[in-house]
């Protein structure tokens, strides 16, 4: 069974990056809106992307999507979705996916060095929000943030590399849940693009504090990932005092071994 790269039909990010993938060939359309390749298939579909539930069985999705924000930066990002606590975008309610940690590393990566080299912008792996809520293995793969980024054809060629160069990956890094922080992942970005572990899940530091710390889905976090993670690391300035120690509670209490993340460094383990 091959991965799956889900476009949606009105995502004008996801016909942008259907478009390059398409421009770099070895595609065969098998049937109306489902192209098949050696390494993967793709297959497009209505609706928004975050309640989309492909129709189609794969290894594991890559979702590729519009991403927005109110500070309309031309950025990159690649994440696990989920949700924490309500279902405010798709999926549903304290419920994760998934997570392929090393295949984001290798997304986001690849966003970084082709960002680099061909437009500057900012790259960030973010933590887990939004649907949908499937049973295999998830990541979304985004251009962000307005229509102008969205529809940028070198954009589009960037994370069409992005995804390939992560599904056509063989290498498998050490695994880490990471908890705390802003959106973004300031503390986990680095250490996912630059350091050599990578990240399954990442529950920020707003998301605990606004939902609570569950050990259900503490658990959940610990769970639901493709590689076994070797323990949880805390961005400890991105929790607030009382959450923090509730969750060191939820942790200890489930026999999860923890650690305060450290900065990314070459030859640096967190």
């Amino acid at each position: 069974m091959k991965p799956l790269v889900v476009i949606a039909k009105d995502n004008a990010a996801s016909q942008n990056i259907k478009a390059a993938l398409l421009g770099i060939g070895g595609f065969e359309e098998r049937e109306q809106g489902f192209w098949s390749c050696d390494d993967f298939c793709m297959a497009e579909y209505a609706g928004s992307i975050v309640e989309i539930v492909p129709s189609h069985d794969a290894e594991y999705y890559i979702f590729a999507s519009t991403h927005k924000s109110s500070s309309n930066t031309p950025s990159f990002s690649a994440h696990t979705p989920g949700n924490w606590g309500k279902a405010q975008l798709g999926g549903k309610p304290r419920t994760l996916n998934f997570a392929y940690a090393s295949k984001v590393k290798e997304c986001a990566r690849k966003m970084k060095e082709l960002s680099d080299a061909k437009l500057g912008w900012q790259v960030s792996v973010e933590v887990d929000h939004h649907g949908p809520s499937l049973e295999r293995p998830v990541l979304f793969a985004e251009i962000g943030s307005t229509q102008e980024q969205w529809e940028n054809e070198k954009a589009g060629e960037i994370v069409a590399k992005s995804i390939i160069a992560a599904i056509t990956s063989t290498v498998e890094f050490d695994c880490y849940v990471g908890f705390g922080g802003s959106h973004y992942a300031p503390k986990f970005t680095p250490i996912v693009i630059g350091g050599n572990i990578a990240l399954g899940h990442i529950i920020s530091g707003y998301a605990l504090e606004r939902d609570g710390v569950q050990k259900e889905t503490v658990l959940q976090a610990m769970q639901k990932n493709v590689e076994k993670p070797k323990g949880a690391l805390i961005d400890w300035k991105g929790i607030k005092g009382r959450t923090r120690e509730q969750l060191i509670q939820a942790l200890d209490e489930l026999e999860i071994s923890w650690e305060k993340a450290k900065s990314a460094h070459k030859n640096e383990k967190a």
